[in-house]
C-alpha cells in the first residue's frame, strides 16, 4: 500500500500484540505510525508502550480538526466489525498489505482488510471488508473471504471456496477446494476441511467433524 495521499501519519486502532503487527506492517510500507487507539481505559492510563493516544471518542474528535488515517489492528472479529461501524466519515481507512504478499492483479482486496507477510492470493480471489489473511496463508483462486472473516497464519484454502463473514480459520487449517464454511463459524487449527461446514459452529479435526454449535452473534 503506499502512504495516504495526504500524508498524514497512520493510526492503530487496537494495542494488542496483532495491532502492533499492523504497525510493523505500516512502517515497512514507509508510512509513519503516530501511534494506537484502544478502548481499554488501563491500556489508555498507561501511555507507555506501545505509545497509547487515547480512545475511539479521541479519535473520532481529532477526525473534526485534521485528517486522520486509521488501520485495524483488532483480532477479534466481531470487535473489529464495531470499530470499523464507529469510524466516521473523516477517517480514512487503510488496507495494509505487506510488501512480501504475493497478490494476483485480479484479486480484490476490500477496504480495512490486512494481508500480512508471505500471504499468497491468487486469480480472482475477494478478500471482504476488514477480513484478515494472516502470515503465509494461502488464498486460492476464486475464493471468497467474507467481511471480518480472519485466515490464520498458514492457512490454505483451495479454489473456490467461500469463507462466510466473522469466521475465523485456525492457525494451519487447510480446506479443499470448492468447500463453503458458513457465517461466524470457527474451524480449529490444524483441521482438514473435506465437507461443507454450517453457520455458527466449531469444527476441528482431520477431517474436520463438528464439535459444538455457537449462539449467532449477528
Amino acid at each position: 500500500m503506499k502512504a495516504p495521499s495526504n500524508e498524514a501519519p497512520a493510526i492503530v486502532y487496537g494495542a494488542s500484540g496483532h495491532g502492533r503487527v499492523v504497525a510493523d506492517i505500516l512502517r515497512v510500507c514507509g508510512i509513519e505510525v503516530e501511534g494506537f487507539i484502544d478502548d481499554d481505559s488501563v491500556k489508555c492510563g498507561e501511555k507507555s508502550y506501545p505509545k497509547i493516544l487515547g480512545d475511539g471518542a479521541w479519535l473520532i474528535e481529532q477526525a473534526t480538526h485534521r485528517p486522520v488515517a486509521v488501520a485495524l489492528g483488532i483480532g477479534d472479529n466481531f470487535a473489529r466489525r464495531a470499530v470499523a461501524e464507529r469510524l466516521g466519515a473523516g477517517i480514512r481507512l487503510l488496507t495494509p498489505v505487506h510488501p512480501s504478499a504475493t497478490i494476483a492483479a485480479s484479486a480484490k482486496i476490500s477496504p480495512g482488510a490486512v494481508i500480512m507477510a508471505h500471504a499468497v492470493i491468487t486469480a480472482d480471489a475477494v478478500i471482504g471488508q476488514g477480513a484478515i489473511i494472516n502470515t503465509a496463508a494461502i488464498v486460492e483462486h476464486d475464493c471468497h473471504v467474507g467481511n471480518f472473516a480472519h485466515l490464520s497464519p498458514k492457512v490454505a484454502i483451495g479454489g473456490h471456496v467461500q469463507v462466510g463473514d466473522f469466521s475465523w480459520l485456525g492457525i494451519g487449517s487447510t480446506v479443499i477446494p470448492g468447500i463453503k464454511i458458513g457465517i461466524g463459524s470457527i474451524v480449529g487449527a490444524g483441521a482438514t476441511v473435506v465437507r461443507d461446514i454450517n453457520d455458527w459452529v466449531v469444527a476441528i479435526g482431520t477431517p474436520a467433524r463438528i464439535l459444538k454449535e455457537l449462539v449467532p452473534r449477528i
